[in-house]
């Protein structure tokens, strides 16, 4: 799960005017159609994914319910962070059960992603029975 606020070179209790300024900024210096004299396709590459990856974080913290939803997540996503990682998963691999997403776990049990988790590429899963834990990794 990227830090979104980071992305947008902000802090977690930014207001939203500090958070759009900064947005702002980052989109005229990261704009696909940005000509730059003398610069070269992996700059422009790298200019258009890291575009693609501020409008994300945008759409994300520019709307209040999503903005405290992803903060949750955050938190939460910070309390699990140090436990230990069994497995690493493609996102690819879960099943879509019903705005669920879904992996077996080696106990029986599932490793459950919801919709708005995918979403916001959350990557530390425990599962609901056991202890283990899986990341996963999100190909855009």
């Amino acid at each position: 799960m990227e830090n979104l606020y980071e992305i947008l070179n902000s802090r977690s209790g930014a207001s939203m005017e500090e958070i759009k300024k900064s947005y702002i900024s980052l989109v005229r210096l990261h704009h696909p159609d940005k000509k730059v004299q003398q610069q070269s396709h992996c700059s422009d590459m790298a200019n258009s994914e890291m575009f693609i990856k501020i409008d994300r974080a945008w759409k994300i913290l520019s709307d209040p319910k999503s903005r405290a939803q992803y903060d949750a997540m955050w938190h939460e996503r910070s309390l699990v962070q140090d436990l230990p990682i069994q497995e690493m998963v493609d996102f690819k691999e879960f099943d879509l059960d019903e705005k669920l997403y879904t992996y077996p776990c080696r106990c029986g049990s599932l490793y459950v992603l919801t919709d708005v988790e995918s979403q916001f590429h959350f990557d530390i899963v425990c599962c609901g029975t056991c202890s283990l834990t899986i990341k996963v990794i999100y190909s855009d």
